[in-house]
């Protein structure tokens, strides 16, 4: 038995489309196909922006929607009205993605929680979505919400079994507080094996302590080929069209938007995080020597690198890249899902559909449940 592989749809794609010259135009027929792709290729869903999958549902017939959302932006009854219709044209589709936001991101948007309280806020937040989903008609006065009583006609439509689930991460104390009361799923970027382990087992014993259990998945990017030269010759010819000015036009922002020290006091006690901060400085893209941080893991960059910190130098993994043959790469994920209990992989490539192609074809054939390893 396989495990859940989802992939990733985004309308800044092209083949190396954090530089603004190398991207397609963002078009909705792009995002059409790529979610067309995906869908006839099996995967199980995708991780969308918060802004097209409603149109994408057409076309689609079993692809699952990964929608972010930043608890308390919307109205609970609001969110739980358009899930209703969501689900409604597609089947039952939707899953909430929880995001908890940098603090400048939030404040766009109007909520200036301080973070320990955006995590009871979300708390509160998600029983009272998932209860209006489940066509709860009373009135409700909280901490942080109030609403009252329903007086329009019930949204019609399948309303999926057990409400829709919320998927999420937090690994603070306090986020992991949360992802215990809240989340069905709980994702982490990529992280080394013991890192990422040790994580998983404390949301585990949280979750147990409240007699609950979690699924667990990992975010990735890949670029997989019929050899290892083959792969990594593709990374580095993304690197080779980057443009220093392009990473770091934003670097010194997104460090100090998570809190982070700015590009000129971050340091690392990692030599070779260390020198990857270095070559930023010196205006320079890090080689691979600086990149390639285990046998076919490598830091890299992703179309969020223009609201994140780039090539992984504050450690929160999300640059980083399974490469090589699609036999190594396989063995390496397949390795960490059994050590850390991974039962759903989110993965990315660009260009987006060209790289589901492919990762379809040699890579997901190969993957295995932790689950039926362990049985078997």
């Amino acid at each position: 038995m396989a495990p859940e592989v989802f992939w990733y749809i985004n309308p800044t794609d092209g083949d190396v489309p954090w530089e603004p010259a190398l991207r397609v135009e963002p078009t909705l027929e792009v995002i059409r196909h790529q979610a067309q792709t995906l869908d006839r290729l099996g995967f199980s869903g995708a991780l969308t922006t918060a802004r097209e999958p409603i149109a994408l549902v057409p076309g689609t017939d079993n692809l699952r929607f990964l929608i972010p959302v930043y608890p308390g932006v919307k109205p609970p009854a609001q969110l739980a009205e358009e899930a209703q219709v969501f689900d409604q044209y597609s089947g039952g589709r939707r899953i909430f993605n929880q995001v908890n936001g940098a603090d400048p991101v939030l404040a766009r948007y109007g909520r200036r929680e301080s973070k320990a309280e955006r995590y009871r806020l979300s708390a509160e937040y998600w029983r009272q979505v998932k209860r209006l989903y489940a066509d709860e008609t009373e009135a409700y006065d909280g901490e942080f919400f109030s609403y009252g009583p329903r007086y329009k006609p019930a949204i019609p439509g399948p309303r999926q079994p057990g409400g829709i689930e919320v998927w999420g991460t937090g690994a603070s104390p306090e986020g992991i507080w949360h992802a215990a009361e809240v989340l069905d799923v709980y994702l982490s970027f990529m992280a080394p094996p013991s890192e990422l382990t040790g994580l998983f087992d404390r949301v585990r014993a949280a979750a147990s302590e409240r007699g609950r259990t979690l699924r667990f998945g990992v975010l990735a990017s890949v670029i997989v080929r019929e050899t290892d030269d083959e792969a990594w010759e593709r990374f580095e010819s993304q690197l080779s069209r980057t443009r220093p000015e392009t990473v770091l036009a934003t670097a010194d922002r997104n460090l100090r938007s998570f809190g982070f020290p700015g590009l000129g006091e971050i340091s690392s006690d990692d030599p070779q995080v260390q020198g990857r901060i270095d070559a930023l400085r010196a205006g320079r893209i890090p080689g691979r020597e600086l990149l390639e941080y285990a046998p076919n893991m490598a830091a890299g960059l992703t179309t969020w690198t223009a609201a994140e910190p780039p090539f992984d130098i504050a450690g929160k993994g999300t640059g980083t890249y399974f490469v090589g043959s699609a036999g190594n790469v396989a063995a390496t994920m397949n390795s960490l899902a059994e050590q850390a209990g991974i039962d759903i992989w989110i993965l990315s490539g660009w260009p987006l559909a060209a790289e589901a192609e492919i990762a379809a074809d040699l890579l997901l054939p190969l993957l295995r449940n932790p689950a039926t390893t362990a049985v078997a």
